[in-house]
């Protein structure tokens, strides 16, 4: 039925090709308002995959303060998060876990060497240009460990000097400072953040910031950039309301670090990136005699080379390597190996019709060598319209922390775990409404062999197992832009469907239904006031299916007021109806919560 329905799409989009008149110009693959839904230079528009962007202007909007709080804003996407202000906020991407979610930060990989996953509130979006969530896994460029899609953060390169002052409710304080470094050439600057918190439960008190420092500068046809990210994060883990964790304590420490120079000869553009990667947790628990560190390295390279062949195609190829490395405390010493090659092209069949196919071959240490190809069709059926279908797969190998944790009463690793992997397919349409605003209707559905779940046996020890196969069905709906005058919106609405292929029961945490909606109005002398609300539907507590959650709709209120020229307010109520709910079994999310913060521009 699902291949009968994505060869009937494809009939469809050849037959209308066929009929494409010849005097219509030929598509662009570049043009200036660009994303990177490929590692490279793209628009949004001649992509086949399913892209959607959050700018800095949406983010302060929003009134977010992490990339944790930002995505829960994306169409197909949830936030997972432990609790309030500094918990854990892990990605889901079309029901995806979040190790099946890669991040990038200005291009780097972000998934920990341990357990494969990134917590997203311990990125500010202070120097944030924009978020872009690629949904699907269309591995070619982006490489494996994609399953569910890809969270692509891009730090801006200019420092802006500014500094931030904010406060509120559970004892939230925040201070930020940015500038431009004095007598550096090209673009240089410094932020720096500092964030704390009293927390809404006992023992969830956090402390921290961050520090980025950015270096950049072009000579001719070359160009060269330096980024440094460094994160520091003390906080109380309260564990779950069933199981409390009262002395449970944890520091986090990140360090990303990168080097990339870029050269445009004409139509041969070449960019190399090598970067390191320093991710470390220290967890402490005195009640159970816990004191467990996992440091792991992720040492990386990447060169990239794209041929414009005319004004209608693009071909890109490249490698990239990395080396990840642990020490960890209980999972002991480990190693491994990976690499890559692939090669893209992108081109015009006629007038209206975009192809793009792409080949990865990805090498393992541990797992061997995978292929991962990917197609895909974009149709203009009118300057305003346009139509993608996208079939593609890829795989990601098990965590350390998969494989080798021990026991400790609750939780231990296994061994023999087989890597994951997923074949998807993606047809979509792109209409634009009237001026400013824009329709987008998706359908996917993805199937992924060998999904690792923790599931628990007879004395309720949790351990990862290969359940066999899943599939997700889904589809949604995202309206964006401006429906009147002096107003702005985004909405989305996504429905999944979830299964468990051998047991037929829904995949856990998942709801079936989950929307989204912002509406912005344009007040006097600047000044902006946005109502949000977000909704998440009823979802299954484990994979039995035995504990459903409740559904939720949290909403939100967000002022900004230019004071003068130099000086903004922004007031953000979250919560505004105090609405008890757990976006997690046993992880209460707290009530209603006032932030204010005043910004300083010189």
């Amino acid at each position: 039925m699902r291949v009968r329905f994505v060869l009937v799409v494809a009939c469809v989009l050849a037959v209308s090709a066929s009929t494409a008149l010849a005097q219509d110009p030929p598509p662009e693959f570049e043009l200036p308002d660009v994303t990177s839904p490929g590692r490279r230079v793209q628009p949004a528009a001649t992509s086949p995959a399913s892209v959607s962007v959050l700018t800095a202007a949406d983010l302060r909007r929003l009134g977010v303060r992490t990339v944790g709080e930002a995505i829960a804003f994306m169409p197909e996407t949830l936030a997972r998060a432990y609790g309030g202000p500094g918990s854990l906020i892990t990605p889901s991407v079309r029901g995806s876990g979040a190790e099946q979610v890669l991040v990038l930060l200005d291009g780097v990989p972000l998934n920990g060497v341990f357990s494969g996953n990134v917590d997203l509130s311990t990125i500010p979006i202070d120097d944030v240009e924009r978020i872009e969530v690629l949904r699907g896994p269309f591995s070619a460029i982006y490489g494996s460990g994609a399953l569910g899609g890809v969270i692509s953060v891009v730090t801006r390169r200019r420092a802006r000097p500014a500094v931030t002052l904010g406060g509120g409710s559970l004892g939230v304080t925040a201070l930020g400072i940015s500038a431009p470094l004095p007598g550096a050439a090209g673009d240089a600057g410094v932020s720096l953040r500092l964030d704390g918190a009293a927390g809404d439960r006992p023992n969830s008190d956090l402390r921290g910031g961050s520090l980025t420092l950015r270096a950049g500068g072009a000579r001719g046809e070359r160009s060269w950039d330096i980024r440094v990210f460094g994160a520091a994060l003390a906080r109380g883990t309260p564990g779950s309301a069933a199981f409390p964790t009262p002395l449970a304590r944890q520091d986090d420490r990140r360090i990303v670090a990168s080097f990339s120079t870029a050269q445009t000869r004409g139509a041969l553009s070449d960019r190399l990136r090598v970067a390191v990667h320093y991710d470390a947790i220290d967890y402490r628990d005195p009640m159970f005699g816990i004191a467990d560190r996992h440091a792991g390295t992720a040492w990386s390279a990447e060169w990239q080379r794209s041929v414009r062949r005319s004004a209608a195609r693009v071909v890109t190829w490249g490698a990239e390597g990395q080396l990840q490395q642990l020490s960890s405390t209980s999972a002991g010493a480990r190693s491994a190996a990976l690499g890559a090659v692939y090669v893209q092209d992108d081109r015009a069949l006629g007038p209206r019709l975009l192809l793009s196919v792409g080949l990865r071959v990805d090498w393992h240490s541990v797992w061997g060598a995978q292929v991962n190809p990917r197609v895909g069709l974009v149709y203009f059926a009118r300057p305003d319209v346009r139509l993608r279908l996208a079939a593609g797969r890829t795989f990601r190998g098990p965590a350390f922390a998969d494989l080798y944790y021990p026991f400790d009463g609750f939780v231990t690793g296994n061994p023999l775990l087989r890597p994951e992997r997923a074949w998807s397919v993606d047809a979509g349409l792109e209409a634009v409404l009237r001026t400013g605003l824009t329709l987008r209707a998706t359908a996917f559905w993805s199937d992924v062999r060998d999904l690792i779940l923790y599931v628990p046996d007879a004395s309720f020890v949790f351990s990862p197992q290969n359940i066999g196969s899943a599939s997700v069905l889904g589809a949604s709906v995202e309206v964006e832009g401006r429906p009147a005058p002096r107003w702005t919106a985004r909405g989305s609405v996504t429905w999944i469907h979830p299964i468990d292929a051998v047991s037929r029961l829904d995949l856990p945490n998942r709801p079936r239904l989950s929307a989204v909606l912002s509406l912005t109005r344009e007040l006097q002398a600047g000044a902006s006031l946005t109502a949000s609300a977000v909704a998440v539907g009823e979802r299954y507590a484990d994979p039995a299916n035995a504990v459903r959650l409740p559904a939720y709709v949290t909403t939100a209120l967000v002022l900004q007021v230019p004071v003068r020229e130099t000086t903004g307010l922004r007031v953000s109520v979250q919560n505004v109806f105090d609405v008890r709910y757990e976006p997690l079994q046993g992880y209460p999310a707290p009530g209603r919560t006032l932030f204010a913060e005043v910004v300083l521009r010189r």
